[in-house]
């Protein structure tokens, strides 16, 4: 694209819409010539005027913001022209967005949804485009037959693209389309020796030189190279026929190695190798998710089962069962121990010596009473007392009183306190058996808080002791 020059055409074209104003520009034409002049030339030509009018080395009051490849060339253009920003495609729609432009100078591609941030990029365009903004976008010609020589302006892709863009997202325009014809250009020099004739000359060559066209030796069907279409309120474009002049150097034919073309095909693969690098990373990615996922599910599979044993092993009915039937002994032996330590207190009430001595001051008054000796047995009726005082077994003393005959000889009144006296005996005896079984309960209840004794031991303790108080 760089030989040919359509890229200064167009921009020399529409010089009067981008100069002086801020402006937002996207073109890898223009970027491979940024690109190819990274320093100031040493001689100057009206091209490099140009290029620098439009993407200015240094700040000037319109601001110009580029979109480019990549982050390396935005920071290898932003070292030899500072006066302008220079972004990455992929996030220059952030740009359109948000900054304050009046012009934006577009390639079609740039807008395609395959291009990076191209959706967005067209979406934001229309926008600003339905807000009075100046948007122009170019397009290459795309004839539909290959080789044709001519290719009118209906026929071709590119120009359908480009009407289809205006008429569907950016509400219509203006379009314009760009060809290279051979030409011979004539100046009038004026007559000579002729002083009006001088002065005529000399007034039309402080005015601008008048252009006329004439398409008589040429062909009538021009051979398109590319459409430029303009979209605003009121721009202010020349209409008709436009003739832009090129540098001397300017191959009058297009090239066929074309530096747009080959810039495309740079970025392309610079894309494809990324995106190749992060499908490779999530394909790592992807592979450490896998093998966690598999570990997971090996230690769910694990817990799975040991749950399952622990269910199986512990049997949870039984042992509530068994709980509940402890809790119940339990519950019943504290009532027993309640009962036992009330009879206890009873017992307690009076001591079996004060017994034994009514016993005794009685009996000395029954000898006193009875003067024969064979009626009544001192070894029958008073036992021998034990170490501590009380008789060897108040059962042998209830057998004794009752073989004894108390009734001849004796007053109602012994009688009765005979009586009483014996069955206040036979509680004493009660009382120390009731105290002893007291005592082994107690024994079971510390071992049964403790958990030192079985159900089966613990039962058959209980049934023991039940006995030993039924006697």
């Amino acid at each position: 694209m760089t030989d040919d020059l359509r890229w200064a055409v167009r921009y020399a074209f529409l010089e009067d819409l981008w100069r002086d104003d801020h402006r937002v520009i996207v073109d890898a034409g223009l970027e491979a010539v940024l690109r190819q002049r990274s320093s100031a030339p040493a001689e100057r030509e009206p091209l490099d005027e140009l290029v620098d009018a439009l993407v200015p080395r240094a700040s000037t009051k319109a601001r110009t913001w580029m979109a480019v490849t990549d982050e390396a060339v935005a920071r290898e253009l932003a070292q030899t022209r500072p006066g302008t920003g220079f972004l990455p495609r992929g996030s220059f729609a952030d740009v359109v967005a948000h900054r304050d432009w009046a012009v934006a100078l577009v390639e079609l591609s740039a807008l395609d949804d395959q291009a990076p941030g191209g959706a967005r990029l067209r979406q934001q365009l229309a926008q600003r485009a339905a807000e009075g903004r100046t948007v122009v976008v170019s397009v290459r010609a795309q004839p539909e037959a290959e080789g044709e020589a001519e290719a009118e302006a209906g026929s071709d892709a590119g120009f359908a693209a480009l009407s289809d863009l205006l008429d569907d997202v950016l509400g219509g325009g203006r379009i314009f389309g760009v060809y290279r014809p051979p030409m011979a250009a004539l100046v009038d020099f004026g007559g000579s020796g002729d002083q009006t004739g001088d002065q005529t000359a000399a007034e039309e060559a402080d005015d601008e030189v008048p252009l006329s066209f004439d398409n008589t030796l040429g062909t009538q069907a021009p051979q398109f190279v590319e459409y430029v279409a303009v979209v605003g309120e009121d721009p202010a474009v020349s209409e008709g026929v436009t003739l832009v002049e090129l540098p001397p150097h300017a191959s009058p034919t297009e090239s066929g190695g074309d530096d747009a073309l080959r810039a495309q095909l740079l970025q392309a693969r610079r894309q494809a190798e990324l995106a190749a690098i992060d499908r490779q990373a999530l394909l790592e990615k992807v592979d450490e998710l896998e093998s966690a996922r598999q570990q997971l599910e090996q230690q769910t599979g694990e817990l799975r089962d040991e749950l399952a044993r622990a269910v199986v092993e512990r049997e949870p009915g039984s042992a509530r069962e068994q709980l509940q039937a402890s809790q119940a002994d339990n519950q019943a032996l504290r009532w027993k121990v309640g009962q036992l330590e009330r009879e206890l207190a009873q017992v307690r009430a009076r001591p079996v010596e004060a017994l034994e001595a009514q016993v005794a001051a009685l009996r000395a008054e029954l000898s006193a009473r009875t003067p024969d000796p064979g009626v009544v047995d001192d070894n029958a009726v008073a036992p021998k007392p034990t170490a501590t005082g009380a008789p060897a077994d108040s059962a042998q003393v209830e057998r004794r009183f009752v073989a004894a005959d108390l009734s001849p000889g004796l007053s109602p009144d012994v009688d009765e306190r005979l009586e009483a006296l014996e069955d206040e005996v036979l509680d004493a005896a009660e009382r120390r058996r009731f105290g002893a079984a007291l005592a082994d309960l107690d024994r079971l209840i510390g071992q049964v808080e403790r958990g030192g004794i079985g159900v089966l031991p613990l039962r058959q303790a209980l049934v023991s002791l039940r006995r030993r108080l039924q006697v």
